[in-house]
């Protein structure tokens, strides 16, 4: 049976994930900060991690510190928000390396945007994805019930402004077109 491991478990893609699998009978290792504070990709030779990758047949690397443009727009620019992804990255890019392992890197459309630290972030994890020959998928505009309103993404945004305003109101200016995603389609 093979072993899968799914960093960030507990996420808007990686929650249905591990639903998913286990269904298909997969012997499915979790792995999330918010399950317990031992399953932080940040801390430098986690002894659980390193155990974990070793033993998995396969790794999604769904994990990192992102949220809706409201959460971007306030973090992205500070020192905790470019530390915490070089550190989970670096940490979990080297155990995959050292093991040898088969991986998907959960990128997004993003990674392009040079004017975006969120996205050169991305686009560094797919240069790593690149040299470990793993495999990119890039996520946009994905939805689903949110755990942490404090990084809700667009659709939650607009059913929270339409419960407590009564009024629909965007960041942009409602002009661009847009493809959602619902979280247990990917």
């Amino acid at each position: 049976m093979k072993k899968i491991l799914i960093l960030g478990s507990e996420g808007q893609v990686g929650s249905h994930l591990t639903t998913f699998l286990k269904k298909k009978k997969y012997n499915v290792y979790e792995f999330d900060i918010v399950r317990s504070s031992r399953e932080d990709l940040r801390i430098y030779k986690n002894a659980k991690l390193e155990r974990l990758v070793k033993n998995s047949d396969f790794i999604f690397f769904l994990a990192f510190d992102v949220g809706g443009s409201r959460y971007l727009k306030k973090y992205q620019n500070t020192y905790d928000f470019m530390s915490n992804n070089i550190k989970l990255m670096n940490n979990t890019f080297d155990l995959i390396k050292k093991f040898n392992k088969k991986f998907i890197f959960a990128s997004s459309q993003m990674s392009n945007m040079t004017y975006s630290n969120y996205g050169i972030l991305k686009n560094i994890g797919e240069k790593y994805s690149n040299i470990l020959e793993g495999i990119i998928v890039k996520f946009w505009n994905v939805y689903g019930i949110e755990k942490d309103l404090s990084k809700s993404h667009v659709i939650t945004d607009f059913i929270i402004k339409g419960i407590k305003k009564k009024k629909i109101d965007m960041l942009t200016n409602g002009k661009e077109m847009r493809d959602f995603l619902y979280a247990e389609d990917c």
